[in-house]
């Protein structure tokens, strides 16, 4: 069209007037119809002393002692004034006093069926994370885990953490099941976890409770590496981060999840 234009008017102003000669430029033909509103305003350019401005002002505003915590405060005491220090010390405090204000739990209750309804289903609404631990007292894989869970209990307050001895929280349970762990969520049992091997066998520490915890979106963590590196975990677990778990498998995991859900707040006798 504005060839055939071009060509009917033998004018080049006109050409110039409605098509762009170089990339990024506007026209005549444009700004009119900007003026009429019928195409958008062209955006802003923002020149270069502009940016410049913005990145002196970045600099200048930019704190390295934002991001420390408390302990790595604590390594600076030879490289920053003490004044320095002791503000960003008193901020840390503040913001600790205000994590804990939030935090709701932090040790471990013991549960039974008559209150798991009201503890548990009812206690994880509105996105409240859960876990409960079932254990035997004569079991020792139990009695591993019983101190990582007390210590993630009092790393993690704003998650409850509970524990129950297994039969008489879910009746007939099976005690060669246990340790056995329920993570619920908005009321729904959303993970158990059986045995011990998936949070570190015999090496299990608080570390590992947490890393599993984090793997499954219950708690966010700082540990980089694996600490249940070199001990033996389920094949089931391995197969689920390689992608290649088979259709039993999956039911055998649903089926793990749904146990107590299917047996938990029912009459006995049901």
């Amino acid at each position: 069209a504005q060839a055939i234009l071009a060509q009917a008017t033998g004018s080049r102003a006109v050409v110039e007037g409605i098509m762009a000669l170089c990339p990024g430029d506007t026209t005549q033909w444009d700004d009119i119809h900007r003026r009429l509103g019928n195409f958008a305003p062209r955006e802003k350019k923002v020149s270069t002393n502009e940016l410049e401005k913005r990145a002196i002002e970045i600099a200048e505003n930019f704190e390295p002692l934002d991001h420390l915590e408390a302990k790595e405060l604590d390594l600076l005491e030879d490289d920053v004034e003490e004044d320095v220090l002791a503000k960003y010390r008193r901020q840390r405090l503040a913001e600790l006093k205000e994590r804990q204000k939030a935090a709701k739990f932090g040790t471990v209750e013991q549960v039974t069926l008559g209150d798991f309804v009201a503890e548990v289903t009812e206690g994880s609404a509105d996105g409240q994370w859960v876990l409960v631990l079932l254990y035997v007292d004569s079991s020792s894989a139990c009695h591993r885990l019983m101190a990582p869970w007390a210590e993630a209990a009092r790393r993690f307050p704003a998650v409850k953490f509970l524990r129950g001895v297994a039969a008489e929280v879910v009746p007939k349970f099976p005690d060669s099941s246990t340790p056995a762990v329920l993570l619920y969520r908005d009321r729904d049992c959303q993970k158990q976890i059986v045995g011990l091997d998936e949070w570190g066998g015999g090496h299990c520490n608080a570390d590992c409770v947490e890393w599993v915890l984090a793997d499954n979106g219950v708690v966010t963590t700082e540990i980089e590496d694996d600490p249940r590196r070199g001990a033996a975990l389920p094949v089931r677990r391995a197969l689920r981060r390689s992608g290649s778990e088979s259709s039993e498998e999956l039911e055998e995991a649903s089926l793990d999840r749904c146990y107590s859900s299917l047996r938990i707040g029912r009459p006995l006798g049901h």
